[in-house]
């Protein structure tokens, strides 16, 4: 119980740290800035998508973006080109019939959220430790409870930061779309935030992990971008290669620890499934921040 409160406590005051410091202002503005540039983005290309198929299609011009493409949403054509871009025909089967603006959100949610994990976790332990500040808190608390208030702190920031940032794309398509965005639309935006959540909890661990080796947060960021950098490498060569013989024997295995293998789970609606995927990338978070403490337990402060 001692351990648990030392946790909460560390937690609270890494929030505490955060809101003197406006690291949470920052971080709720990179976030809906991100959100609401790609969301306007996204659908300033749909726009121009529509004014290509009314000059082909020779369909009447509309003034508004959404009334073109909420009907070829429908197409056989346009299906059959989702299910592709599906991977599986469950993953399929489970998006069909979703609004456009949920799935180019949710896309666009997991496709940078790794990044943005980089850019707000991956410096926050080398600050305190790089500083020697770590030393003050070592007296009133475990080096375990100081690292697991740390993550939780900043996992809980991301959390609040993905919501407000479902909250701004949907104001943005809403301005940009008008009636052609339901208002059960922000509902389903912010179920997609909580499992974008979930897909940072193991990159948070990842660049957080590797933070415990260096005390120059400089080095941290960069650290972590290229070990991003990497996971997506791994990913998109297991993608590409349809034998893995010789040197490539290894990438299924790679791609098996990283959390892109598992990201498909996160996007399924039955219960064993999501249930599984978002148990997976939990431990993956741990496992991380635990291999990177086994390093730190022992490390002089």
């Amino acid at each position: 119980m001692s351990a648990l409160l030392q946790v909460w406590r560390m937690t609270c005051y890494e929030w505490f740290d955060a809101v003197r410091s406006r690291r949470v202002l920052v971080a709720l503005v990179l976030y809906m800035a991100v959100a609401a540039c790609t969301m306007y983005w996204a659908i300033s290309i749909l726009g121009q998508l529509e004014d290509v198929l009314v000059k082909v299609l020779q369909l009447p011009q509309s003034e508004q973006t959404g009334i073109v493409s909420t009907t070829l949403w429908k197409s056989k054509h346009f299906q059959n080109m989702m299910q592709s871009m599906a991977q599986s025909n469950e993953v399929y089967q489970d998006l069909y019939g979703k609004h456009p603006v949920e799935l180019i959100y949710a896309w666009l949610l997991f496709f940078y959220m790794p990044m943005l994990v980089v850019l707000v976790a991956a410096n926050r332990i080398p600050e305190e430790v790089g500083s020697g500040s770590v030393r003050y808190v070592m007296f009133r608390s475990t080096r375990g409870a100081w690292v697991l208030g740390k993550f939780f702190g900043q996992l809980s920031l991301i959390g609040l930061a993905v919501l407000c940032s479902g909250v701004c794309a949907y104001l943005v398509a809403l301005i940009r779309l008008g009636r052609y965005v339901p208002p059960d639309i922000l509902y389903n935006m912010l179920a997609w935030a909580v499992r974008a959540w979930v897909y940072a909890v193991p990159f948070t661990g990842l660049v957080m992990g590797l933070s415990l080796f260096t005390k120059s947060p400089g080095k941290s960021t960069i650290v972590g971008m290229l070990a991003i950098m990497s996971c997506f490498i791994v990913t998109v060569l297991v993608a590409h290669f349809t034998t893995y013989t010789g040197w490539r024997f290894c990438l299924p295995y790679l791609a098996a620890l990283l959390p892109a293998d598992y990201e498909m789970l996160l996007w399924r609606k039955t219960f064993i499934p999501l249930a599984t995927g978002t148990a997976t990338l939990v431990s993956q978070g741990f496992f991380f921040l635990a291999a990177g403490y086994f390093f730190f337990r022992k490390r002089d402060c």
